[in-house]
């Protein structure tokens, strides 16, 4: 007996430091929103300063933890990642204590299909609130379990109290705790039906509704309104994709039937699911429902969270599934894992429903091949064909612990592309690089850069806000240029693409820097670079207005080109006349001739439109250079990446600079939208802007 226990801590002590491995060498920093602003909410604690306005500042698990080790440790990555690492080794605690019992292979499968699993090994560093849902999700599960089938039921009061605050802490910690609540009214419906536990749901509705009126009263003490939360939550939404009420039925309806089970299988989050789809299966499979055993009840609680994840509304006011985010989904996984491991270890020792679990896989494997991302080659493939051999080889005692050694190498195949992906971004590189050349060495300056980047260096430097060293965005820098003091540019590939940004995003000073310009700091492998703004020879551009035109579509405007029948009326509140799209749009077509520029200028040209499409389109904007023998010049940009949610109208822009020796007299100056798909769109107000830029 001992030596058993001895072995499944062991065991679990591995996944432990597989969790601290990970961090070690896969981590890849913080995205730099959602994240640097609760690292910021947890400074502010600190300070004695809470902002009720907003919405994340109640979430409050993330933010007392964050805080807290902010206070014993000072903030750093370390004392931002140690509290969800310690979070995500408490889920693994409450997996181990489910499965320890069952015997080694189950232990080892269970905690690889948890801890393995991609995207919560992503997470389990991260400063977000998801992984605090997963620990909420799979105590409540743990609490109800314990009393239908471990406990003495003469004690109910103790048990129904702990669900209700385990959920109480979910709710707290982020909203996407609701996705549990048609498992809670299917397992109460179930015990009404079957006569059974109904005393231990009504203690756990009344301490439940004790606990929020305790919380609502706690809100109206410190704010001085009960529903101040609710309002926050009003108050900061914005349209975005995931505003699914406010778009096209077609985006509806293809985000419930499609949407979530093609994120569950290209980011596999499907992949415990597959193991217990196959047993629904077997003959009588459906009996499971009735929920007689352990097995049953976290099996059917997974189905039905995987199906709620899929159909639930997270409002109150419309129908709205959650967004399509891996991160929200991860309480998935630990839940999942408990009864696929149960049922792979059966199919190993006795090949039990080996024709459904490989039907099952094949048809996943086949579905992944199709998607984006690489789990068809690094996941569903391997894995078919481990459980394709094995079901033809005999299962000695060998073969069965070989089968769960690489099961689980296999499930290490993309956490291991992610740690080398890490490795290419050197995070921790890249912030020592920036601390040592902007916030040690650097002060009064001014820092431009990109946004996530402003954001680090705030970080960086403890959220102070008194210090002589300022940080702005390109956008900030745009709008309030500041004189004084000297300006250093700060470019950094990383973080632009996580601001979302692509080269051609960039101000023209910062995108056009000849290669002659001495940086004051380079790394050419992590792609970053620091400038002082005085050398940047469009720093001070010197733009010479050529030509402006504006098209709203109304009446006819000289040098555009357009189809009458094209023009259609009153698409969502946007003015009397829209262009609509077919293959091209009303084109500017102007002759360069015309144009007031010498031989010592380069054209920088300036596209502005409002664009709405129903769906995804690949429609794009170009701007080119044509003459008899074709185009001597082309660009586009694809209009997808700026509409921010579908069936609503946003702001499109591009800027593109045209070389001198591009500049043929003979050439005329074209600017379209290109649709190569059957994507339905609509523009307005397309402007065109016409620049001379000295030639350097």
């Amino acid at each position: 007996m001992n030596q058993n226990r001895a072995r499944a801590y062991s065991i679990l002590l591995f996944f432990i430091i597989l969790v601290v491995l990970y961090h070690i060498f896969g981590y890849t920093g913080h995205y730099g929103f959602d994240d640097i602003h609760y690292a910021e909410l947890a400074n502010d604690l600190l300070l004695g300063s809470v902002d009720f306005e907003d919405h994340a500042a109640y979430r409050l698990p993330v933010i007392l933890f964050t805080a807290l080790f902010y206070f014993i440790f000072g903030i750093s990555d370390f004392s931002s990642s140690l509290p969800a690492m310690l979070v995500t080794i408490t889920i693994l605690l409450t997996v181990f204590n489910f499965l320890r019992e069952q015997g080694p292979k189950v232990l080892v499968i269970g905690l690889s299909l948890t801890t393995i699993s991609n995207w919560f090994l992503f997470y389990s560093d991260k400063l977000m609130p998801d992984i605090y849902v997963a620990l909420s999700i799979i105590w409540a599960l743990a609490i109800i379990h314990r009393y239908k089938f471990r406990s003495d039921k003469s004690k109910t009061a103790l048990p129904a109290f702990l669900l209700a605050l385990s959920l109480l802490f979910g709710f707290i910690s982020k909203g996407t705790i609701v996705l549990i609540i048609p498992l809670l009214l299917f397992l109460i419906a179930t015990d009404i039906v079957r006569k059974r536990d109904i005393r231990f749901w009504v203690y756990s509705l009344i301490s439940g509704l004790v606990l929020m009126t305790l919380y609502l009263f706690v809100t109206w003490i410190i704010t001085g309104d009960l529903f101040k939360r609710f309002d926050a939550i009003a108050g900061n939404s914005y349209l975005n994709l995931c505003s699914y009420d406010q778009q096209s039925l077609k985006i509806l309806l293809k985000r419930i039937f499609f949407g979530f089970f093609e994120l569950s299988i290209s980011h596999t989050l499907a992949t415990g699911f597959i193991f217990i789809l196959a047993v629904l299966f077997q003959r009588k499979g459906l009996g499971i429902f009735r929920m007689e055993n352990s097995f049953s009840f976290f099996l059917v609680s997974a189905l039905l969270l995987f199906f709620s994840s899929s159909f639930m509304s997270i409002s109150l006011t419309s129908y709205s599934p959650m967004c399509l985010d891996p991160r929200h989904y991860l309480f998935l996984v630990p839940v999942a894992a408990i009864p696929a491991a149960k049922i792979i270890a059966e199919f190993i020792e006795h090949k039990k429903a080996g024709i459904q679990i490989i039907v099952a896989l094949s048809c996943v494997t086949v579905i992944s091949y199709f998607l984006q991302g690489n789990s068809f080659w690094r996941l569903y493939l391997p894995l078919s064909a481990l459980f394709v051999v094995y079901f033809f080889v005999r299962p000695g005692k060998r073969i069965q612990d070989l089968f769960v050694l690489l099961f689980a190498a296999i499930l290490l195949l993309l956490p291991l592309n992610m740690i080398r992906y890490a490795q290419q971004v050197r995070y921790r590189k890249q912030k020592e690089i920036v601390v040592e050349q902007v916030i040690q060495n650097r002060q009064d300056h001014l820092i431009v850069t990109n946004e996530v980047q402003k954001r680090f260096l705030e970080y960086y430097s403890d959220f102070e806000k008194d210090q002589s060293q300022r940080f702005v965005s390109y956008a900030e820098y745009g709008s309030k240029r500041a004189k004084e003091g000297k300006k250093l540019l700060l470019l950094n590939w990383h973080t632009r693409h996580l601001s979302g940004m692509k080269q051609q995003d960039l101000p023209f000073y910062a995108r056009q820097i000849p290669s002659d310009i001495d940086p004051v700091y380079i790394n050419e492998r992590l792609n970053l670079a620091i400038y002082e703004m005085k050398d940047l020879p469009y720093h001070n551009l010197k733009e010479i207005p050529l030509y402006t035109t504006l098209n709203d579509f109304e009446d006819a405007v000289p040098f555009w080109k357009q189809n009458d029948r094209d023009i259609s009326r009153h698409i969502k509140d946007r003015g009397s006349k829209s262009n609509k799209v077919s293959e091209y749009s009303s084109t500017f077509d102007y002759p360069l001739d015309s144009l007031p520029i010498s031989g010592k200028h380069n054209l920088m040209v300036q596209a502005t439109l409002s664009c709405y499409a129903e769906t995804f389109t690949e429609a794009k904007i170009v701007i080119s250079l044509e003459n008899n023998t074709g185009a001597t010049f082309w660009e586009a940009l694809e209009v997808n990446r700026y509409l921010k949610a579908y069936s609503n109208w946003w702001p499109v822009s591009f800027e593109v600079s045209i070389p001198k020796q591009d500049l043929n007299p003979s050439s005329r100056l074209k600017v379209y939208v290109w649709k190569n798909d059957n994507s339905e769109i609509y523009i307005d107000y397309f402007g065109v802007k016409i620049f001379a830029i000295p030639a350097l």
